[in-house]
């Protein structure tokens, strides 16, 4: 499992800024949600962060 921190661009209104394994990854709520499942965005959303759980496959979705 990989461990992914998540926070809103600055600016923008629906783009995600991921962080994994020392990389950075900018997507859509939209694709995120499409990936993780629409509760990944609660605490986003509530919070302006989050860290979620992602399995290799999930992770490879993001790429």
């Amino acid at each position: 499992m990989h461990e992914l921190l998540c926070t809103w661009v600055p600016g923008t209104i629906d783009v995600v800024r991921l962080k994994v394994s020392g990389r950075t990854i900018e997507l859509t709520s939209t694709r995120l949600a499409r990936i993780f499942g629409p509760q990944a965005l609660n605490d986003l959303y509530l919070k302006g962060r989050t860290v979620l759980q992602a399995n290799p496959q999930q992770v490879a979705l993001l790429a």
